[in-house]
């Protein structure tokens, strides 16, 4: 039976935790339990492993994420780089967008390249954005089914179920990945009630992990490390969010609907005010507004490719349009598509509130492009 201990180092663990920020925003797909290498036992692989990885300072690599089931398979970039102190930054691309996770050990965020918001996390809590990313809930079209902060807490959960003692480790054989020796491990769980299998190909001579296998029964995911170093040199600011685009910031909507050739959404409400206003490129061009008022708004339009909507996405009829909403823990998200771009309001009030104020943005942002043609 496989046991680690207690204070296992924080380099293997963020690895496992990798493998499903990977995914992102799927996040849950598994924990990357400790890899798998060196001696003739399975257990004893694995050891080697931790020591590998653990005693390390930095981690830093690359790797391809491969996610299957039984109609469809997609395909992401990564890279990873892990610190001390539980420190851990990882990069994720596919179907058209980045989305970039990190903590530095005690403040996680999360980073949308195409919308520009970065949301950040402290405990288990929002805690804000600052100039990272619109001010208020910033929950962001990437916003996981129900929030980012429950899907890293099951991450890790799972991550550390599998990787102490409720797993078997099994040596199963030997063989090259690459060109490169490797032992095979299956680590198979103990719990009854938890299905699927990991498998872990590791360096005979290097104590690495080559490429790891999460076989369920809903989906298998496959991870291909392309590289992996050690001990690598690497900044503090690695572990911080994204700094800010350095663009202007505008007070008002005038000079920045002049300054774009995107339409800019407009919050017909008067018991709000707007705040500031950004452009962005992420893969198009890309507005971001912010309104005060008795909630927080933020009004994003982007002409870069959209993702499907999310899966606990509802749909509404909203001034003749037919919206996406989407709640999560800090607010509700409210997403619909126009000729030549996609415009979203994410708040922190409720859902009627939310639908009320979607339905202003709606008919206004329509009355001004209406007047602009003339």
């Amino acid at each position: 039976m496989r046991k680690t201990d207690g204070n296992d180092r924080g380099a293997v663990g963020a690895v496992v935790i990798a493998g499903v920020l990977l995914v992102v925003g799927v996040a849950a797909v598994a924990g990357l339990g400790l890899a798998d290498v060196g001696d003739p036992t399975g257990d004893a692989i694995l050891d080697d492993v931790e020591d590998r990885y653990g005693t390390a300072d930095t981690v830093v690599g690359a790797a391809t994420v491969t996610v299957e089931n039984d109609t469809t398979e997609r395909q992401y970039n990564t890279s990873f780089t892990f610190g001390e102190g539980n420190a851990s930054r990882v990069s994720v691309s596919g179907d058209n967008r980045t989305v970039i996770a990190g903590t530095n050990g005690t403040v996680a965020w999360v980073h949308d390249e195409r919308t520009g918001i970065t949301r950040v996390l402290s405990n288990g809590s929002h805690v804000g954005n600052g100039t990272h990313a619109p001010e208020s809930n910033a929950t962001g079209e990437y916003a996981d089914n129900g929030s980012v902060r429950n899907a890293t807490e099951r991450v890790r959960a799972f991550a550390f179920d599998w990787t102490e003692e409720n797993t078997t480790a099994t040596r199963t054989g030997r063989e090259a990945v690459d060109g490169t020796d490797a032992w095979v491990v299956s680590v198979d769980p103990d719990n009854e009630s938890r299905e699927g299998t990991v498998t872990h190909w590791v360096g005979v001579d290097s104590s690495t992990v080559l490429k790891s296998e999460y076989d369920r029964p809903n989906a298998t995911m496959t991870v291909e490390y392309t590289e992996t170093r050690f001990n690598v040199s690497v900044a503090d600011s690695t572990f911080q969010p994204p700094e800010p685009d350095s663009g202007v910031v505008f007070d008002s909507l005038a000079p920045l609907q002049n300054a774009t050739t995107t339409t800019v959404p407009e919050l017909g409400n008067d018991s709000y005010t707007f705040s500031e206003g950004r452009i962005a490129a992420f893969g198009g061009e890309t507005v971001i507004t912010r309104y005060d008022g008795p909630a927080n708004v933020t009004l994003v339009a982007t002409t870069a490719e959209g993702d499907a909507p999310d899966e606990n996405a509802t749909t509404e009829e909203v001034a003749g349009e037919t919206v996406n909403v989407t709640e999560t823990d800090d607010g509700v998200a409210v997403t619909w598509e126009r000729a030549d771009r996609s415009v979203s309001l994410f708040t922190d009030a409720d859902r009627g509130t939310a639908l009320a104020l979607t339905a202003d943005t709606i008919e206004a942002t329509d009355v001004s492009a209406s007047d602009a043609d003339e």
